[in-house]
């Protein structure tokens, strides 16, 4: 399944290519440093990393709204 066939069956946006967030003024710093730092990683882990890193960021989130 191509990516732009997964995003929409899991309901989700068009995410933009790796380059344009890196050259994008308006991303965040942090975004930008998080991607360069994973790039240069085995991708596997890096994107397990990652989808960990979202779960935790979520999960504070939401306690810190009161949605838990």
């Amino acid at each position: 399944m191509s990516d732009s066939k997964e995003n929409r069956a899991l309901g989700t946006a068009e995410l933009p290519e790796i380059e344009s967030v890196l050259r994008d003024p308006a991303a965040s710093q942090w975004l930008q440093s998080a991607l360069r730092s994973a790039l240069h990683r085995d991708p596997v882990d890096a994107a397990n990393d990652a989808e960990v890193l979202a779960r935790l960021l979520d999960e504070r989130c939401r306690g810190i709204l009161g949605l838990k």
